[in-house]
């Protein structure tokens, strides 16, 4: 009802009463009454009359209007407290949204949703929006404006919105459009709830439910009756049973039969007493095979810790327990060869000692190494290596009798156990080995020829024990080799002195790093024609606090077994840029100054980054430095190093062939090869003139180096007739004792020339 036209409606009534009640009554009094002092006394009455009435009725009026007002305010007030009740009650979030001001007002719970005080909660709907999580933003705005427009009804959506912890949580929101008669949209209203916690809850459910179905496990999920109700994939992949088969019935239908009563009573005693059991048993598949199982049962409780369910996961060993036997083989035996392997053989040897022991007798340990074998791997490939291997060990054990035992130490190493009284029973197997190695091997269609080196060990003489006695046959296996290869060699205990003194010079040498006790000497090059110091070559000595100086030769093979010779390599490196730049400041005249690069510090990579670093760090102009690299360093992998040689060519820095002659370089790789000199091996020189062998090899690297642009140093000159020799053929330069042996700077610092310049 319209209160205005409420109010219209009673006034124009009362207007109209009014007007009858004056006219009616004034034309009844006026005909009542004749007597004119009593029509005016009447006159009065009536409007006091009037004015009672319609004050009694005006009265009724407004009672009956202000407690109809005051019960429908009670009723208000009744529901507004019913409803702020329910709000501060509901933990959903509460929203109403103007569409004509866009204003929002949020409910207290809505406040907490977000982790806001409710007075801070602005009633803008930017602070809404802005807080969508930005992958969310425009299919929720999308959603919204799609149930205004009538699009969808209702609206249902769910999004991320940021805390103020500044964390996102998951909401789920829905609303309903309030509209006027013309159907113009009015309001949205709608609740928002927190469903992070639920959205965790099924992600994880849903990651269980993966793992359940995914799992390489056998699962099986019972009821408190011991009913199945529920098996994965894997259960059906092991057993054999589909998930309709077992549905409804009891895991007894697994069983084997090879467990007794006792053993499942006390499963269910510990499912009791502690709701969990694990251990190995032994069911059947649906084709009858009993297969072990490792199987895990725990019992599912619920909140109030009733028993709800029995979970069983289990794993098949019969594949585990196949593995145990062949890992059992695999560690004692090569898995190329099939040939015992080095720990089997640690075995052996100790039962051959036993014995030895036992009853007086003796035996050997021959151990045995392929001659050459990388080269074979490197030139043909690893896959014919393999071949080979096999080859080999098979040819081995074809020489071998019931007194031996043949293993394989790995990569081309080889071991033989030997047990005989008969010294010389050794001496006859190590040559009938090396005969049999003689004849070549035909691998995948090509013919090979390959050689083995031995060293043998006897017992008891030799060691009692495994490791001296595997140490020795090493040692004797290293003098064989050192002696020419594809021969044989006896343990002396010399060989343990030598072994001895190799791990005591690394271990020193290791401290000499360490504590700068190692020198740099330098050594004159000269022009052959003018006679002029034209540089130096830096060669590294040892001052040993108590041996004194050590040449090279004491301790750069070891230096190179050990991995050291890079350290020495590259500390050399840095001293010598650095010298030869105080030189220059100090105004010598020298062109360059030489380092040696091992073969090692050349093939491992990185030679231009240290190269440019040392250079760098002591201010030495490129062109003053000259690498010596061996010819048989840059033969030993040609393509690797002609890269490397370029990339130290771009440098600046100048480069030397070291040992010329004795690398077995060809024309066609030399030609490819960016260096400036070649140097003359010393040996090629010491026959020089007499030897014409010697005499002709100098000649030919000469002309060599000549018709190839190439400068040509000649080292070890140690007469004036060699240098006379070589003058007489073009060398361009020599050093040696001759010219001068090799001093430290401070003693080499007065016979420098000086820059003219």
């Amino acid at each position: 009802m319209n209160p205005r036209l409420s109010a219209l409606r009673i006034s124009l009534l009362y207007l109209a009463l009014g007007t009858l009640w004056v006219l009616l009554s004034d034309q009844w009094l006026q005909k009542v009454l004749i007597d004119p002092a009593s029509l005016t006394r009447w006159m009065e009455v009536k409007r006091y009359l009037f004015l009672g009435i319609t004050s009694l009725l005006l009265f009724f009026l407004l009672w009956r209007h202000f407690r109809a007002q005051h019960r429908a305010l009670e009723a208000l007030l009744d529901r507004e407290r019913r409803l702020s009740r329910a709000f501060e009650v509901v933990e959903d979030g509460i929203w109403d949204w103007d569409l004509d001001t866009h204003r929002v007002h949020y409910s207290p719970a809505y406040a907490e949703l977000i982790g806001l005080p409710h007075e801070r909660l602005s009633d803008d709907l930017l602070l809404w929006e802005h807080r969508l999580h930005p992958d969310d933003r425009a299919a929720v705005v999308a959603a919204h404006q799609d149930c205004i427009e009538g699009l969808r009804s209702p609206l249902e959506c769910v999004y991320r919105i940021r805390h103020s912890d500044g964390s996102y949580r998951w909401v789920r929101s829905s609303g309903r459009v309030s509209r006027d008669e013309s159907g113009r949209p009015l309001r949205l209203t709608g609740v928002s709830r927190d469903i992070t916690r639920q959205r965790n809850n099924e992600d994880h459910l849903r990651q269980a439910a993966a793992v359940f179905e995914a799992t390489q496990e056998g699962l099986l999920v019972t009821d408190a009756r011991g009913v199945i109700v529920h098996t994965n994939p894997s259960f059906s992949r092991i057993t054999g049973y589909s998930a309709e088969d077992v549905l409804g019935g009891q895991p007894s239908l697994l069983k084997s039969g090879r467990q007794d009563d006792a053993f499942y009573q006390r499963m269910w005693t510990a499912l009791q007493d502690q709701d969990v059991w694990s251990g190995e048993i032994w069911n059947r598949r649906k084709s009858g095979e009993v297969y072990p199982q490792w199987q895990h049962i725990r019992a599912v409780r619920n909140d109030e810790g009733e028993l709800t369910h029995y979970v069983a996961v289990f794993s098949d060993l019969s594949s585990l327990k196949r593995s145990q036997h062949e890992l059992d083989f695999l560690a004692h035996h090569d898995p190329l060869t099939g040939l015992p392997n080095r720990l089997l053989l640690r075995e052996r040897i100790d039962q051959a000692l036993a014995r030895a022991e036992r009853e007086q007798g003796g035996g050997a340990l021959l151990s045995i190494d392929l001659d050459h074998f990388k080269h074979i791997n490197d030139s043909l490939g690893h896959n014919i290596g393999d071949l080979l291997i096999r080859a080999v060990a098979e040819r081995l054990e074809n020489c071998l009798d019931e007194r031996c035992c043949l293993a394989r130490l790995g990569g081309d190493e080889f071991a033989v156990v030997l047990e005989s009284q008969q010294p010389h029973h050794a001496s006859s197997l190590a040559q009938r080995l090396l005969e049999a190695m003689s004849a070549p091997f035909e691998v995948n269609g090509q013919v090979i020829y390959i050689s083995v080196s031995l060293g043998v060990s006897l017992f008891p003489e030799d060691a009692r024990n495994v490791d001296h006695l595997l140490q020795h046959a090493d040692a004797a296996l290293f003098q064989a080799k050192a002696s020419g290869r594809n021969l044989y060699a006896f343990y002396t205990p010399e060989l343990t002195a030598r072994a001895r003194s190799h791990v005591q010079v690394e271990s020193a040498l290791r401290h000499a790093l360490d504590h700068d006790e190692l020198r740099l000497y330098f050594q004159p090059v000269h022009d052959l024609a003018s006679g002029r110091m034209v540089g130096v070559e830096s060669l590294v000595r040892w001052q040993h606090p108590q041996k004194g100086l050590i040449a090279p030769s004491g301790f750069i093979p070891v230096a190179e077994e050990s991995g050291l010779i890079t350290a020495i390599d590259a500390w050399v490196l840095e001293q010598a840029c650095r010298q030869m730049r105080q030189w220059l400041d100090a105004g010598v005249g020298l062109d360059f100054i030489a380092v040696n690069v091992s073969s090692r510090l050349f093939g491992r990579g990185g030679l231009e980054e240290r190269v440019a670093l040392a250079l760098e760090q002591s201010g030495l102009e490129p062109h003053h430095l000259e690498l010596e690299i061996t010819e048989s360093a840059v033969m030993e992998n040609f393509d690797q190093a002609l890269e490397l040689l370029c990339q130290l060519r771009l440098l600046g820095v100048h480069l030397a062939i070291d040992d010329f002659g004795t690398g077995y370089s060809s024309l066609m790789r030399l030609k490819r090869m960016p260096v400036h000199k070649l140097k003359i091996d010393q040996g090629f020189v010491a026959g020089l003139p007499d030897e014409s062998e010697d005499a002709a090899i100098a000649c030919a690297v000469i002309a060599l180096g000549q018709s190839m642009g190439l400068q040509v140093v000649a080292e070890g000159i140690e007469r004036p007739d060699q240098a006379a020799f070589l003058l007489t053929h073009a060398c361009n330069f020599g050093q040696g004792y001759w010219y001068g042996a090799p001093q430290p700077a401070s003693a080499l610092l007065p016979q420098l020339p000086r820059d003219t310049a």
